[in-house]
């Protein structure tokens, strides 16, 4: 099989899901046409539909599944509530429900950007609502059906993915993570700062190009005041915060615009 055709379907197998077309040629590792990209599936059409007949009928199992777990009237209700507040701009899927690809004791991973400067007044309201609704994934717990797993909050004002951050399994993610909030083209700015994806994988150049267009229509409307007591309440919720985050701290990459928790970190099981 070629090699990297071999290397795309690989590494979806190891989250056991088959990829449609537009996911192998998004994630194909060079450039290359689409009718040159059928025509490798093609020559290589008997170890892809091997594989195929093993996964196909499990692919549609897990769709009835995800689209169960959103259309939930509680994650339903909590995404309504958390969009009523301006703290938040984004509210993103990520993780195996971003590409409906869930497991019935898989919970939903979500990316939230909050409004410049309010990264721990939008986790605390993200955080209480779930907890309220009683959606909140119980600290320690790897496996919480249904639950919400708050495990990316972004500072609009630093949507880029750190250097050290940058390869091919965040890039996926990157490009995998499907909004279901999105507030003044939050996500279009989002991608627009990491276009680096392009140099693992070049076929996503024209979704760049789309994005920058985009993007120069975008005009982020800034405070012309600053709101002191706003500004109290977010030093104070990040202080309380960051206690309880180093109390218990592991693997979590914490900073003034981005909060990373990733209790499971593929990234480092995966070779490519």
């Amino acid at each position: 099989m070629d090699k990297e055709l071999a290397s795309v379907i690989k590494y979806f197998a190891f989250f056991d899901y088959f990829p449609e077309f537009v996911d192998v040629y998004t994630f194909f590792p060079r450039k290359i046409s689409k009718k040159q990209l059928k025509n490798l599936i093609e020559a290589n059409k008997y170890t892809v539909g091997e594989y195929s007949k093993n996964k196909v009928k499990s692919q549609k199992s897990k769709v009835k599944i995800s689209r169960k777990k959103l259309d939930n009237w509680r994650f339903r209700t909590y995404i309504w509530l958390i969009s009523l507040f301006p703290q938040i701009k984004l509210v993103g899927l990520s993780g195996s429900i971003s590409m409906m690809n869930a497991d019935l004791d898989d919970d939903i991973d979500l990316f939230i950007i909050t409004k410049k400067q309010r990264l721990f007044t939008g986790r605390f309201l993200a955080t209480i609502i779930a907890f309220i609704i009683g959606l909140k994934r119980p600290l320690g717990l790897k496996k919480a059906s249904n639950k919400v797993c708050l495990n990316l909050f972004f500072d609009e004002g630093n949507l880029k993915i750190p250097k050290f951050k940058q390869s091919k399994f965040v890039g996926h993610e990157v490009l995998q993570m499907k909004p279901i909030i999105n507030k003044d083209y939050t996500y279009e700015r989002f991608l627009y700062e990491n276009r680096w994806v392009v140099r693992f994988f070049p076929n996503t150049s024209w979704i760049m190009l789309k994005v920058k267009i985009q993007k120069s229509r975008v005009q982020v409307k800034s405070q012309n005041f600053s709101l002191l007591s706003f500004n109290f309440i977010e030093l104070i919720f990040k202080k309380a915060q960051l206690f309880m985050i180093n109390r218990h701290r592991t693997t979590e990459l914490i900073s003034n615009t981005q909060l990373w928790f990733h209790p499971d970190d593929f990234e480092k099981k995966i070779k490519f």
